[in-house]
């Protein structure tokens, strides 16, 4: 007897076959969610002193910050009309969290001033260093994250340093008092003897920020000694000391512009061309910087700016100011007091965190669709026919699972290819 081998027609979308652990993040299509909801999202921001001020500006701003919903934000030239009483209510209003709602820290008024604005309590919090640094001193506050889904806290130094002047002029004399003196406090929070004393002792492995615009446009040892702990007036600020809990140099975490690849946040003027004036420098021992971008709406598509809520001109100095927005998601989260993917089994101990069906990749792995294992099509072509014979006898040779070709060799549903799916398999085959 002959048996003609029949096409066994199996519905399966390109979808299913491509499926891949889920990603929320994704600038180019204008989606910018976060990875993991706990992840801590911090932005830092030179509003050109018109946040609030300047009513014309409104609605732009609106928009910005609720694309990208920070929880954290550092935000640089905020003038003294702008009180913290408003500043809330304004975060509150398009940004809604409940509860006590956002909290506002305000630096040193220079002119302007920064400002830390969080969702979560601030505590440690201070207008300087000890011994003071130099202009608007460094706004720092340590962010309470809950105790029951974070094992730390974070700790922000907001900075909008001396801007602009030639190397070795009083203007980089300036940034190089402001670098030297965050060099020494976070020695000192690391709890190294400082001569200037014990004026601050942070839990080891506390994730620790130093953010805002940097104007480093001078000489190179300001962002050297921020990075190194290279400082140079040892007789006020002591001996050189690193400032990452590891005992190693900080990291400048550049991000970049997703659509463009570019890393300038100052758009530049006819006189200067735009430059990384903002930046993001971190104890990156303590977290996992999972994002990190530049938000510039001139540079997105339009489906992009469509699908996030923003429009063209928004990030333009025309519209808000000559910085552009950087922000980065850090990952703190006490895994086993998470369970992203709500099955019932914490993040720590669950091999597939992101899909609800599993708890091990298994022959399939993570985020496959349950239709497609057994279903025989060895070779992915949405049809079980002679083309998956060969196929099938590689996978019992040598599998490869966790794979697709695995997860549908599996043609008696017991986890495993064996010689035991070989009479399942050829019934599929005959469409029996």
């Amino acid at each position: 007897m002959v048996f003609g081998i029949r096409k066994f027609g199996i519905v399966v979308t390109i979808s299913w076959l491509l499926a891949a652990p889920v990603i929320a993040l994704n600038p180019l299509t204008g989606d910018y969610s976060k990875d993991n909801p706990l992840d801590i999202r911090i932005m830092a921001y030179n509003t050109l002193g018109r946040f609030i001020a300047t009513p014309s500006a409104d609605a732009a701003f609106n928009r910005i910050f609720t694309a990208i919903q920070p929880d954290l934000i550092s935000l640089e030239e905020i003038p003294s009309s702008v009180s913290a009483a408003t500043m809330a209510a304004r975060f509150n209003s398009i940004m809604p969290i409940g509860g006590a709602g956002w909290q506002i820290h305000f630096g040193i008024l220079g002119g302007t001033r920064n400002a830390i604005a969080s969702r979560f309590p601030l505590t440690l919090k201070r207008t300087d260093t000890i011994p003071v640094s130099s202009t608007r001193g460094v706004t720092i506050a340590l962010a309470d994250l809950p105790n029951a889904t974070y094992p730390v806290d974070v700790y922000l130094l907001s900075v909008h340093l001396k801007c602009c002047g030639n190397p070795g002029g009083t203007e980089d004399a300036s940034r190089q008092r402001s670098a030297d003196a965050i060099a020494n406090w976070l020695g000192d929070a690391r709890g190294v003897v400082r001569p200037a004393g014990d004026n601050i002792a942070l839990p080891a492995n506390t994730p620790i920020i130093i953010l805002g615009d940097f104007n480093l446009v001078g000489g190179p040892q300001p962002e050297t000694t921020l990075l190194t702990g290279d400082i140079q007036d040892n007789a006020t600020f002591g001996a050189d000391v690193k400032g990452d809990w590891d005992v190693t140099n900080l990291t400048n975490l550049n991000p970049l512009d997703p659509f463009t690849g570019n890393n300038f946040t100052w758009q530049g003027s006819t006189s200067f061309p735009p430059s990384a004036l903002d930046r993001f420098m971190t104890a990156d021992s303590a977290f996992n910087a999972v994002n990190k971008f530049i938000l510039n709406t001139n540079t997105m598509t339009p489906a992009a700016r469509t699908a996030a809520g923003l429009q063209a001109g928004d990030t333009l100095e025309t519209s808000t100011s000559d910085h552009l927005p950087i922000v980065v998601d850090l990952r703190v989260a006490n895994p086993c007091a998470v369970d992203t993917d709500n099955d019932g089994t914490p993040d720590c101990s669950d091999g597939c965190p992101t899909d609800p069906t599993r708890i091990a990749p298994g022959l399939c792995g993570c985020n496959v669709s349950l239709s497609l294992q057994g279903t025989g099509d060895v070779n992915g072509d949405t049809r079980v026919d002679a083309q998956d014979i060969q196929a099938f006898v590689k996978e019992l040779i040598t599998p490869t699972a966790p794979s697709l070709s695995a997860c549908s060799a599996d043609t008696n549903v017991s986890g495993t290819v064996t010689d035991a799916d070989v009479d399942s398999f050829v019934n599929k085959l005959l469409g029996s």
